[in-house]
Formats: C-alpha cells, sequence, structure tokens
C-alpha cells in the first residue's frame, strides 16, 4: 500500500513556516530598551515610533536610535581629564580643567533626535558647547579675580554659558572648575603681589595705631595744659585758693614729718611762720 503525498508536504509545509519564521525573526531583530533610555524607530528613514515601550519590542525592517537619558559625564575619557586654554580679560592664556554632569530633556529629545538623528552627533555639540562655554566665561575675567574670594562664582559662570550654547538640546547640572593654570612668569608675579600687597595691609593697619596713639597723647598734654591754664586762672582770680593751696600743702608736710613717732615736735621758727597776723 503506498503513502499518500499528502503525509509527507504537511511537515515539509510545517517546516517551511518554521524556517520563515525563524528568518523573519532573525531578519527583522528585536529591540531592547531600557528604562533609562528614550529610544526612536524608524523605517526607511521615517520614524514609526516617537517612544518605544520599554522592554522587548519586535523591529522588523526598522532601526532604533536610543538616547541614555541619565546624567552624564564630561570629560568621559579614561583619564576624567581635560585641560582647555583660555583666554582671561587680562588679556594672558591659561588652561583649566573643567568637567560637567549634564543629560538629555525628555521634554525635547524628540526635537533633538529629528534635528541630529544619532545621539554621537549630540554629543560632539555638547563637548564644542562646553569647551567654548568655558573660554567665553573666562574671557571676562582676570586673573587676579579668579584667584580672589570670587572664586566659586566662576563655575556658575561657565555653566551660564555653556547651557546658552546648548539651548535647550541638553541640561547643564553641575560644572567643576578643578584647575587653572597660568604661565610661571604670571605666577611668580602675582604671588610676589599678593605678598607685598600684605605688607602694604600691616603697613597701614600699623599707621592707623600709631596715629590714634598718637592724637591720643596730643588729646591728653592739650587736656593737662587746658587744665593747668585754668588752675593758673582760678588762682589769679581769686588768691585766698592759693593760699588755701598752700595749707593745704603744708599741713600734708606736716603729717608725713610725724609719720611714725609717737612725739612730734616742730620747731617755733616753723610754727612762727603760721601764726595769724597781729597775735602773740
Amino acid at each position: 500500500m503506498s503513502k499518500s503525498p499528502v503525509r509527507y508536504v504537511l511537515p515539509l509545509a510545517g517546516a517551511l513556516v518554521a524556517v520563515l519564521a525563524l528568518a523573519v525573526f532573525a531578519l527583522g531583530g528585536w529591540t531592547r530598551v531600557d528604562s533609562t533610555e528614550h529610544c526612536v524607530l524608524t523605517r526607511y528613514g521615517r520614524v514609526v515610533e516617537r517612544k518605544m515601550e520599554t522592554g522587548l519590542n519586535f523591529t522588523p525592517f526598522a532601526e532604533a536610535t536610543c538616547f541614555r537619558m541619565t546624567e552624564q559625564n564630561f570629560p568621559d575619557n579614561a583619564e576624567g581629564k581635560e585641560l582647555i586654554a583660555a583666554q582671561t580679560a587680562d588679556p594672558i592664556t591659561v588652561q583649566g580643567d573643567v568637567a560637567i554632569t549634564w543629560s538629555y530633556d525628555p521634554g525635547t529629545i524628540y526635537e533633538v533626535f529629528l534635528e541630529k538623528r544619532a545621539p554621537e552627533a549630540v554629543e560632539v555639540e555638547v563637548r564644542n558647547a562646553i569647551r567654548e562655554g568655558y573660554r567665553n566665561a573666562l574671557n571676562a575675567w582676570t586673573v587676579n579675580r579668579i584667584f580672589s574670594a570670587e572664586r566659586p562664582k566662576l563655575a556658575e559662570d561657565v555653566k551660564r554659558h555653556i547651557q546658552a550654547k546648548l539651548n535647550n538640546r541638553a541640561t547643564v547640572h553641575q560644572v567643576f572648575v578643578r584647575d587653572i593654570q597660568i604661565p610661571p612668569q604670571i605666577e611668580e608675579a602675582r604671588i610676589a603681589a599678593a605678598r607685598q600687597a600684605q605688607v602694604l595691609d600691616q603697613a597701614q593697619k600699623q599707621f592707623t595705631i600709631d596715629s590714634v596713639n598718637a592724637r591720643a597723647q596730643v588729646m591728653k598734654a592739650e587736656a593737662e595744659a587746658r587744665a593747668k591754664r585754668l588752675e593758673a586762672e582760678a588762682y589769679a582770680s581769686n588768691p585766698r585758693l592759693l593760699e588755701l593751696e598752700s595749707a593745704k600743702a603744708m599741713a600734708n608736710g606736716l603729717a608725713q614729718a610725724c609719720r611714725g613717732v609717737q612725739t612730734c615736735v616742730i620747731g617755733g621758727s616753723v610754727m612762727d611762720t603760721w601764726r595769724a597776723p597781729g597775735s602773740r
């Protein structure tokens, strides 16, 4: 008894379907979307999905462009450092080590995709904006101001200039101006000037102290002279005051003469000088 051809065709068709399904899976592909990503799906350059769902997405004959929405660092090299040359307002060329954290703005990420079409293109613009923003900021600062108490304001100034260059393509979160190097001869002159300023400040403070002390001495001398003048005027206007002062001086002298003895005898020649006129 011969076997029916149908018995051979059905398994063959099933195998063919499985192969075709596997081919579609392999050719079409799948895209895994993380919750920290914003992925735009395009097919032949046309946007199919503005924002793909988180998880595994079936993307046959399509391409997913994904932007990492978490904060990113600049520089992102192995050393974590990039020196940028800039000119100050002096003008002096300095080198600075600047680092920032930034991220894409969820509200504008789709417009950024339409303009750039790739995160790599946006990152190039971010790096250029950082370098130019840093240079623009330092162009308004002098070397003395950079190394003054205003230094903390420099990072905010750099951040403002970088954000202005990026507009709404990305958001700058923090800026760290970690080091600024100036030419050695300028650094030596700056240090010497700072030391001279300290010497001058100390001299000015000492001059102020000496001036106050001198003024106090002058005021004391003027007060003593005024007191003597007033005393002389008082004696001139009232001679009895002078006699009273003489009597007080004599009394004090006698008290000192008899101090420490039980019997004190004062000679008559001395006492006679204090008898009242006309007395015997």
